[in-house]
């Protein structure tokens, strides 16, 4: 292997006839270019835990000279021979870019069904505070994931929590999980060797505080404001908003977001069958009676190319967003005299009243909302034939009980 100051000129007119031949750069120490008959490709030689690797950068002549020495300086994280940083390197291969990472892991959560997909792509890459926005300010171009650094994360939850401490504890927490990810995904050595690595080993968001848990709400509505929920939503909303809470009450105050990104064949012969839920477990719930109808509803007032039963205004391709229910709310407070409440405060409501007034015992709400611990005890006690059972009577009470609201 020889060792020379590599020109333009000479990289251009190198050639061997037979086999291959490796040229190390005096300028760029661990720069090599391989030559062989049919092509020219650069490389680095550096050490990694501890062995001596080879990162492939490119191949010559789309990388040229000047390129593959900036490109090995970052790889090295040196600086080039004439004391200016190296251009920073955009070949995905070698620095996969932030919003590739969190792309990339919507993607997965999408696949598996996870239906928290949207928040994360909001908080993460859609939003123009979103953490991918805010690299690109901070740098003033692309982030790569190897650009992240803590006082990167800090700065972004810092400012999130400036605008809603509630809303920052999440961020954090997607933030955390995506970057857990892209770790995982470089150490997992049973995944297949093509399997892309974001070229990072700490996560910058550990460490960081979680902040206070959010103090337990109690908020629990009366029958009457349920009856006036359901009137007043036409005059609140549009019918497509109005048609999702409304399915939310009608199913008996099922969490929002398995509402809000259903798709509509989870919706199968008389049962909502969503393939994740919160807990990581799919649920399979029948359809009310006043269900039943909101979904033909649904149907008629919203978008019929989407695959989701509550698509969003602006992209079809995606669920309706859970916090334009959210504003609901707010709407309904101001404009109609209601007591302050939020739309999850309807899952407390039904177990509330539906146990308060003897429509169902505890066990068979829980698995109905599909709470971990009771679920997990309730298999234990129940067949699938009287666990279906078991459901359906909730369906009916239910029924039953929004007929009593006058709903």
């Amino acid at each position: 292997m020889k060792t020379l100051r590599m020109t333009d000129r000479w990289v251009r007119t190198i050639s061997v006839k037979t086999g291959r031949e490796e040229f190390c750069d005096s300028v760029t120490p661990g720069l090599r270019l391989r030559v062989s008959a049919r092509s020219h490709k650069w490389c680095v030689m550096t050490r990694r835990g501890g062995k001596q690797v080879r990162v492939q950068i490119g191949e010559f002549p789309e990388v040229g000279l000047a390129e593959a020495r900036r490109r090995c300086a970052h790889v090295l994280d040196i600086k080039t021979q004439d004391g200016a940083d190296g251009v920073v390197s955009t070949d995905e291969k070698l620095f996969p870019l932030m919003q590739t990472l969190c792309e990339d892991y919507v993607a997965q959560m999408k696949a598996k069904g996870q239906i928290s997909f949207d928040a994360y792509h909001r908080a993460l890459i859609r939003s123009e505070n979103s953490f991918c926005n805010y690299m690109e300010r901070a740098l003033k171009r692309p982030a790569r994931v190897v650009d992240v650094k803590q006082e990167h994360a800090v700065d972004w939850l810092r400012e999130t929590h400036l605008r809603s401490p509630a809303h920052s504890r999440h961020c954090r927490a997607y933030l955390h999980a995506v970057f857990a990810w892209a770790i995982k995904a470089n150490l997992d050595f049973m995944a297949s060797a093509s399997r892309k690595n974001y070229g990072i080993t700490v996560n910058p968001v550990a460490g960081t505080p979680t902040g206070p848990k959010a103090t337990p709400r109690h908020r629990v509505l009366t029958k009457t404001e349920l009856k006036k929920i359901w009137d007043k939503l036409p005059d609140a909303c549009d019918p497509r908003t109005a048609a999702a809470v409304r399915m939310v009450i009608c199913m008996g105050g099922l969490r929002i977001t398995e509402i809000s990104g259903s798709k509509k064949d989870w919706y199968k012969d008389g049962w909502l069958c969503l393939p994740t839920t919160k807990n990581n477990r799919e649920h399979h719930v029948p359809l009310t009676k006043h269900a039943q109808l909101q979904y033909q509803i649904a149907l008629a007032v919203t978008n019929s190319q989407s695959e989701y039963l509550f698509p969003n205004t602006y992209d079809i391709r995606k669920p309706i967003d859970p916090t334009s229910l959210g504003k609901v709310a707010r709407r309904l407070m101001s404009d109609f005299d209601l007591a302050p409440f939020q739309l999850k405060d309807l899952r407390r409501t039904f177990k509330t009243l539906l146990l308060d007034n003897e429509y169902v015992e505890e066990r068979e709400i829980d698995i109905w909302h599909n709470h971990g611990q009771h679920s997990d005890v309730a298999r234990k006690h129940y067949t699938w034939a009287e666990y279906k059972s078991v459901k359906q009577r909730v369906a009916d009470r239910i029924d039953a009980f929004l007929d009593e609201v006058g709903i």
